[in-house]
């Protein structure tokens, strides 16, 4: 008990009576005496005055000293509520004053005085798109998503035909998917990054962008499916992988031309076990 009401009296102290440097002190006198543009050093004269005078003025009030002495709880209550109300007091203040400034204001967006300018938002407007274009990962490739049975159906729904979609419509049919992109790109397809991916060829141009038909994604296929174990990067457990390849090759054979139907079994038929 005896050690709580100290630890509180040295608190107040330093907060409340706290006594003045000799350099608070010499400081003051200092920019005093600079007001009066003398010759003599304004510096010496305040250190000699701040060495006699700092005693005389080490505490504010001898009351205070007392309240700290002898009803040092009391008063540390009282300077914690009313902190507390300061600062309620502020927030008050800013919510009836500065908050409705802010809201007043309008968003208002600096008009475009060059055409250098014109074109360098736009060039900055148009990378911050390929950026997200580019960084975006789907938490499960679309490949995986349409050509696996949700978990349990198999087994107590035993189906005729394999769970097929229509992510892979269009390259069956001889057209291209882009690398990066939220659909009809390669990172779509597998939900992997562009590094993982980066064994896609051959890359075919198109104006601006890239494409990768059937052969891209079957390399990226094949590399896939060497990996094996549960560390491997894109389906990884054995019998979801059988359960995908087989809807791939089944829409394959209905949806894909001929040559392009021809290399995903000729890629895919071995890795079956």
């Amino acid at each position: 008990m005896k050690e709580d009401q100290d630890a509180i009296r040295q608190e107040l102290q330093r907060s409340l009576a706290t006594p003045i440097t000799t350099v608070q002190l010499a400081h003051e006198i200092a920019t005093l005496l600079k007001s009066f543009r003398t010759k003599i050093d304004p510096r010496v004269v305040a250190q000699r005055l701040a060495e006699d005078l700092a005693s005389r003025f080490t505490h504010k009030s001898e009351a205070l000293q007392r309240l700290i002495q002898y009803r040092p709880k009391e008063l540390a209550n009282l300077t914690h509520q009313a902190a507390n109300l300061a600062h309620q007091a502020a927030w008050e203040d800013i919510k009836r004053i500065v908050l409705p400034m802010i809201a007043a204001q309008k968003n208002v967006r600096r008009k475009i005085d060059t055409q250098e300018e014109r074109a360098r938002r736009s060039k900055q407007a148009k990378n911050r798109y390929e950026h997200l274009q580019r960084s975006y990962i789907s938490k499960l490739g679309a490949i995986e998503r349409e050509f696996s049975a949700p978990s349990g159906v198999g087994s107590l729904y035993p189906l005729p035909l394999p769970f097929t979609g229509p992510c892979l419509d269009e390259i069956f049919r001889g057209g291209g998917y882009k690398m990066s992109g939220t659909v009809d790109s390669l990172q779509w397809l597998f939900g992997l990054s562009r590094k993982k991916l980066s064994m896609a060829r051959p890359p075919i141009k198109g104006g601006r962008e890239i494409f990768y038909d059937y052969r891209g994604i079957l390399a990226c296929m094949d590399a896939l499916l060497k990996q094996t174990g549960p560390n491997a990067d894109w389906l990884s457990d054995p019998s979801r992988r059988e359960t995908v390849l087989t809807g791939v090759i089944f829409r394959a054979r209905r949806e894909a031309k001929r040559r392009i139907r021809r290399a995903f079994e000729k890629k895919l038929l071995p890795y079956f076990t």
